[in-house]
């Protein structure tokens, strides 16, 4: 087979592939090479990169569970203020002698209880359940009755009558004899019985006690206690504390009298 010309084009194309050839063949040795040589730190690199966003996407994940979970709760709403709550009531009162009041009376878990009548001029006591009230009313020395819803009930001892069968009307009395006690110290012995002393029945300096009972209503004197000078004190848990002189005694709800 004869030589190509060197002078020929086809010379030239020959040239140029060996020369591609061995660029290509010495590129290849080059790159096998430097495979080669880096291979086991480029793995190295790898490896730490690998590592560095695991550690990353652990550390993540260890900040996420100390997050509390969110908690759905309802938007609280303002809590409207609390009216205050009533302790006291005013409640008014009308006498059938044309006296009208008003009394405060203490309010508790809805139940009314009378407190205190201090406020009226008028000689007063209250029952010892605090539902009742009793009230003298000075000009017509009538005692009335009162409750927590507003009601009255004239309980007053209306006529005197005597052993010989004689009646004396208290408004006869009163009107003849001037600054005559008919009525007055009324005070409960129990929520059922209220007593009052008089100058009934001798009209003379000396007071007697009178007892009235509220259901029936019934008036009647009690003689134990009659004496000049004798002063209700007060009710004591065992009864009603008096006094005669210097000596004090009790009456007890069952009509004994005993020293305190």
């Amino acid at each position: 087979m004869a030589k190509t010309s060197i002078f020929s084009s086809k010379y030239e194309k020959k040239q140029r592939r060996k020369r591609a050839l061995k660029r290509a063949f010495f590129f290849v040795l080059l790159m096998s090479f430097l495979v080669l040589f880096f291979r086991a730190p480029l793995l190295e690199v790898i490896e730490k990169v690998k590592q560095d966003i695991e550690a990353e996407r652990a550390q993540k994940e260890e900040l996420l569970e100390e997050i509390p979970d969110p908690i759905d709760e309802a938007p609280e709403e303002p809590e409207e203020p609390e009216e205050p709550e009533e302790t006291s009531v005013a409640q008014g009162y009308d006498l059938p002698v044309g006296v009208s009041f008003v009394v405060e009376l203490s309010l508790e878990d809805g139940e009314r209880t009378f407190n205190s009548l201090e406020e009226l001029n008028m000689e007063w006591d209250v029952s010892p359940s605090k539902k009742q009230a009793i009230v003298l009313e000075p000009e017509s020395q009538d005692l009335f009755l009162l409750d927590v819803d507003g009601n009255v009930v004239d309980i007053t001892y209306k006529v005197y009558e005597n052993d010989r069968g004689g009646r004396y009307p208290k408004e006869s009395i009163l009107s003849t004899r001037e600054n005559f006690v008919w009525s007055e110290t009324p005070m409960f012995l129990d929520e059922d019985t209220v007593v009052f002393m008089s100058q009934l029945p001798w009209f003379d300096q000396r007071r007697a006690m009178y007892v009235i009972e509220l259901d029936p209503l019934s008036h009647r004197f009690f003689y134990q206690i009659v004496a000049t000078g004798v002063r209700l004190l007060g009710r004591e848990e065992a009864g009603i504390l008096y006094e005669i002189g210097e000596q004090q005694y009790i009456l007890t709800p069952d009509y004994t009298i005993i020293r305190p």
